[in-house]
């Protein structure tokens, strides 16, 4: 009897955490200056508010690059783009083992010439550094 109350109580513990571990989808920012910051899990990487491992330098980019990673991230097999605004897009990232929907957002400030990314899991405490190298990916596209 006792050992079923445990196996409950451990099964009841583990969705809570899982559950305490999902992120929802992230607004599109609604001055078009800055990207929502991340959470307190370690599971999201954003160039422009984030601390610690959750943060990364932004990109630097003039138009045409903007323009020509734009087109790069159109042609992945693994990223659908949900918003495409003129200087903003919002896309979501499917990771190739698990499949595991992941959040990006991409803010162009042309006047800086700097794209801010945001990068995060939607399930689990931690990326693994999932985000971090995803950002990297989209920097070594802005490489002539």
């Amino acid at each position: 009897m006792n050992l079923h109350i445990y196996r409950w109580h451990a099964l009841m513990l583990s969705w809570v955490l899982l559950v305490g571990a999902c992120s929802s989808v992230p607004d599109k920012p609604a001055e078009m200056q800055a990207l929502p910051e991340c959470g307190a899990l370690p599971n999201c990487v954003n160039t422009q508010s984030g601390f610690g491992l959750q943060t990364s330098e932004p990109l630097r980019a003039n138009a045409g690059q903007w323009q020509s990673l734009k087109a790069w991230i159109t042609r992945q097999d693994n990223w659908e783009i949900i918003v495409d605004d003129d200087n903003f897009i919002q896309a979501v990232v499917k990771t190739p083992v698990l499949g595991f929907r992941d959040d990006v957002q991409l803010l162009f400030l042309p006047e800086v010439q700097l794209i801010h990314v945001r990068s995060s899991s939607r399930l689990g405490v931690s990326d693994l550094g999932t985000n971090a190298r995803r950002v990297e990916t989209l920097r070594e596209q802005l490489v002539p």
